[in-house]
């Protein structure tokens, strides 16, 4: 699909013609869907008991079959799971998209237990003036899932133990599992007892939770969840163009080491959800998930959304990655990074009663297998990344590795950030004179042109501060008293100590009196360029060097700054 014209809108139709009908039957069976997690979905079917509910008639019992007595809130949350797996199986097994001939099919694990719902972050993007929260659930049966779910083929439902004893006598189990026989294969209900539509029609009629739901009205009250690009099209009522094919730069981090029941776990996730949001917005990226599942816990970060949209997105991911291995240490937790850069689907998950803004595609796959095969407080990249990334990054090339997904064997490669500059101003030796630009370029691999980076910069000044009527070099030929010279940027300069053929910059120029100048711009509208040039003509005709430096567009990028 990401080859033609229209996949977008082909995917979105074929990913909503599967998931309107399996959310409906959640939905029904009073299940919520929690999170979107690439090609899973996270439910959460609430304890609740209904016979104290105004709803509740007091003649068929929650579980829906009249004459049996009630199972208690906890074994009518798991009947009503159960039953819903198996309708689930029923109807749309081996679903067909209608596209190229791809069935959807689906294998699923069932917990149970107590949960913590928790909601964490509060960071504000920099694109908009609205903090950004997530929310999400841990506990128990999320690790029994991680067990259950792998163990279901396709076609199938597997129940952990402590799922299993609570309806071990409503259902009729499947084949016995050799590998794990405490966990339990479920064939289909009892129907001596319960039946499907009986469980649905009972939860359907005691359900209320359309009484607590946000009203359109209310719709500013969880925008904190939404992405600010996401929320002004729901606004103007034009969430279909959401969808499209980009390229884009994806990080999946799996961390280890915080188990968020524990008394200090929900204060800890927080401060690592701030931490990681901070850092990812620095780069200007975007955080599209922080859940707790089968894998444990997992962040997905995002280069290239729109509206933050830049040519070194590739490198901003990886210098992000950079960051937060620091957070992940100085939290005493473990974490491990994939970033892979591609064409992939950017666009809504889901149905009109649930959806969810996400990516999809080989590149976040690859990136998730990639963060799989990491070792702890790693980072590994794929070869677009190290591609399309700038020189401010060294890949170093590691062994091809086999990956689920792949037929054969993928290059990899771990990125290592560079050294900071040893040698600014004039060198020591060779009395020249270098740029901190030269050993951290602005321009990327583009800029890496014969003769190396020193000769790309000396051109690039030559070519700009030729133009006579651009006002950065006009201004600074006032300043400094003096037109500019191709010949001074031809080759390295050596600066020689020669006061008797020096000249003298015109009364007021800081260049005479003293004083700072800073020069402050867009990206890319030749500060380096007029910076070099101040520089070298100070010190080969006015005999003297300026404290001179950069901080650079990344943030804490403190190696560019020199003297």
């Amino acid at each position: 699909l990401a080859e033609k014209s229209n996949g977008a809108e082909l995917l979105s139709q074929c990913l909503t013609g599967f998931f309107t009908p399996l959310i409906d039957l959640i939905n029904n069976y009073r299940g919520d869907v929690i999170k979107f997690s690439g090609d899973a979905l996270m439910i959460y079917f609430q304890s609740v008991d209904d016979t104290i509910s105004p709803k509740y008639n007091g003649v068929v019992p929650p579980h829906g079959t009249y004459g049996l007595p009630d199972l208690g809130p906890m074994a009518t949350a798991v009947l009503r799971a159960s039953a819903c797996c198996i309708e689930i199986h029923k109807r749309l097994h081996m679903f067909d998209t209608g596209v190229d001939g791809v069935f959807f099919c689906l294998h699923i694990g069932v917990g149970c237990g107590n949960i913590n719902i928790l909601q964490v972050g509060g960071e504000t993007p920099p694109e908009t003036h609205v903090p950004r929260c997530e929310y999400l659930i841990a506990g128990p049966p999320l690790e029994q899932i991680s067990d259950a779910e792998p163990l279901a083929k396709n076609g199938e439902t597997c129940l952990s133990p402590q799922a299993w004893e609570h309806v071990k006598d409503c259902v009729i189990e499947g084949r016995p599992l050799e590998s794990k026989p405490e966990f339990h294969l479920l064939l289909r209900m009892d129907e001596s007892k319960y039946t499907f539509p009986t469980i649905k029609h009972a939860a359907m009629e005691n359900d209320n939770r359309i009484e607590k739901r946000f009203r359109l009205t209310e719709l500013n009250v969880i925008r904190r969840y939404i992405p600010s690009a996401v929320f002004k099209q729901i606004e103007c009522g034009t969430l279909v163009y959401v969808n499209e094919m980009r390229n884009i730069s994806c990080i999946f981090i799996n961390g280890a080491g915080l188990d968020v029941m524990s008394s200090k776990g929900a204060t800890t996730a927080q401060e690592l959800m701030v931490s990681v949001q901070k850092a990812c917005y620095q780069h200007e990226g975007t955080l599209n998930k922080f859940l707790i599942d089968d894998k444990g816990m997992l962040f997905l970060l995002v280069f290239g959304l729109p509206p933050l949209v830049h040519t070194d997105d590739p490198t901003r991911a990886v210098l992000a990655c950079f960051d937060m291995v620091k957070i992940f240490k100085r939290l005493d937790l473990v974490g491990r990074f994939g970033v892979t850069t591609g064409r992939s689907y950017c666009g809504v998950c889901g149905s009109a009663r649930r959806m969810e803004y996400t990516v999809l595609g080989d590149c976040v796959n690859l990136s998730a297998r990639l963060m799989g095969s990491c070792t702890p407080q790693g980072i590994l990249c794929d070869e677009e990344t190290k591609n399309r990334s700038s020189t401010e990054v060294i890949f170093n090339a590691l062994a091809p590795i086999r990956v689920k997904g792949k037929e054969g064997q993928i290059p990899v490669f771990q990125p290592v950030k560079k050294d900071g500059v040893q040698e600014i101003g004039i060198t020591a030796e060779k009395k020249k004179l270098r740029f901190p630009w030269y050993d951290h370029p602005f321009a990327g691999n583009a800029s890496l042109v014969a003769g190396g980076v020193a000769n790309a910069n000396q051109l690039n000044v030559q070519q700009l501060c030729s133009v006579k009527t651009w006002a950065g070099i006009v201004r600074m030929q006032e300043l400094l008293g003096g037109g500019f010279d191709k010949s001074l940027h031809r080759g390295e300069q050596t600066i020689t100590l020669d006061t008797k053929t020096s000249l003298k910059a015109p009364a007021g120029s800081p260049f005479l009196e003293g004083g700072v100048l800073v020069l402050e711009s867009q990206t890319g509208m030749g500060k380096v360029e007029l910076a070099e040039h101040l520089v070298t003509y100070c010190a080969k005709c006015l005999q003297i060097l300026p404290v001179f430096g950069t901080m650079g567009p990344r943030p804490g990028d403190s190696v560019r700054l020199a003297v």
